[in-house]
């Protein structure tokens, strides 16, 4: 503990060394004399200490980067339509979801499964996988206004939240800025229920209610879950006409600071043009590109991280604490060589909350990975070699049970791959 550390308090140390004084007069004497002066003295120190951190802080440059993405899934019918912080990946996912009975019949009889509603696993990440591989069904009932019947159903991993998270990975080009690896660890336990088999049905029956029996995992399923983020989508219209450039080929489009809401990031989401270059200054927005005439421009709007207590569950992001060695770090690129340099790095995330580092060792050859790469959609097809060594990290989870331990994890391993891309990365809970 330091000495103008946050958790530091000056009254309470000076309090506890009051009663090591054996003579009550000294006592006295220490606590209005002594103990006043230090507390005085401590403040108007820590008071100049602040504000010169805060100045190198604020001088240290920064490199510019993509906004921190923060996740969370609740149920779809506790969520308030109001919030302004986090919002729906899909907005359709709030609205009722009927089943096409003569769809179902039709797929099913003709040997195929048919997609009935997605549903969220609470459970470890090496469980999920052996239900997976296994190919597992589970029983359950289909219930008709007449009736119900039995049926067979199967579950398959859902990507479709996954894909339209990697899409930042496009729109981080499109902004020239270089790529932050998400922490998309809630989006992977969310899973697609088909049916495979049903005893009996009549073709115009309308289906009414579904019912799967996940049989050991019962308790650990979230109906109509709702997958939300910290982005919701815009339209900023052009309201001046562009400037040419130098060289009177590329125009620049001048989008004013207060078209944007203070304490947002933005993100240009999408163009019709050829975009040639991005720069943002003093909160205004800079687009050079091919189109001569005023364009309404498609963006994304980042909220800042909202109040953990206004959501049924945790939320998740790849956010970093900023500090003044961090932001050098970020800026002038310096690479990882030290054990204490990767323990710095890796206890930046907010993620390592949950999960902490604890160790790193290099093998010749390595099997069965407890982590799995979030970012399987990028093609290194620049990167030779077939990463014959692995380096290993081991974390110890501050809470032992959380279903989401492996895929935190997952996600700081996947951050230290692009730092060690000669090693396949892997990680491990101890």
């Amino acid at each position: 503990m330091g000495l103008f550390d946050s958790n530091f308090n000056i009254e309470k140390y000076v309090r506890d060394r009051i009663p090591e004084l054996d003579n009550l007069a000294n006592r006295d004497l220490f606590k209005r004399i002594v103990g006043s002066l230090t507390v005085d003295l401590y403040k108007h120190v820590k008071d100049e200490y602040d504000a010169l951190e805060r100045r190198v802080f604020d001088e240290a440059p920064k490199a510019l980067q993509l906004p921190d993405l923060i996740t969370c899934v609740i149920s779809a019918d506790k969520y308030d339509l109001t919030d302004d912080q986090m919002f729906p990946i899909f907005a359709e996912d709030l609205d009722e979801v009927k089943v096409d009975a003569l769809d179902m019949i039709s797929a099913v009889n003709s040997g195929k499964e048919f997609y009935l509603y997605t549903c969220m696993i609470k459970v470890d990440r090496l469980e999920l996988k052996k239900i997976i591989d296994s190919g597992r069904r589970f029983k359950g009932m289909i219930q008709n206004e007449f009736g119900q019947t039995s049926a067979e159903f199967i579950i398959k991993p859902n990507d479709r939240y996954i894909k339209k998270a990697q899409e930042l990975y496009e729109i981080a080009g499109l902004n020239y800025l270089p790529w932050r690896s998400l922490n998309l660890a809630y989006l992977f336990k969310l899973f697609d229920v088909y049916v495979v088999a049903i005893d009996e049905w009549d073709d115009q029956t309308e289906v009414r209610e579904v019912t799967t029996d996940f049989e050991e995992f019962a308790e650990k399923i979230l109906y109509k879950p709702l997958p939300l983020w910290n982005i919701r989508e815009m339209t900023i219209k052009g309201n001046s006409y562009p400037q040419p450039a130098v060289d009177r080929k590329y125009f620049e489009h001048y989008l004013y600071k207060k078209q944007f809401r203070d304490g947002r990031e933005y993100l240009l989401r999408s163009s019709e043009t050829v975009i040639r270059n991005i720069r943002r200054q003093n909160c205004d927005f800079y687009i050079m590109c091919d189109e001569d005439l005023p364009a309404d421009w498609q963006f994304y709007e980042f909220a800042t991280a909202p109040e953990a207590v206004n959501y049924e569950n945790p939320l998740v992001s790849n956010e970093r604490n900023e500090n003044f060695s961090r932001n050098m770090i970020e800026y002038f690129g310096q690479r990882i060589k030290t054990r204490t340099e990767m323990v710095r790095f890796l206890n930046s995330f907010k993620a390592s909350e949950i999960v902490e580092f604890v160790d790193a060792k290099i093998f010749d050859k390595y099997k069965d990975a407890e982590t799995y790469s979030m970012e399987d959609f990028i093609d290194y097809e620049y990167r030779t070699g077939d990463r014959e060594r692995t380096m290993e990290f081991s974390f110890r989870a501050k809470d032992k049970d959380f279903y989401l331990n492996r895929d935190i994890m997952s996600f700081l391993v996947t951050e230290m791959q692009h730092l060690f891309p000669e090693y396949q990365c892997v990680g491990k809970l101890v």
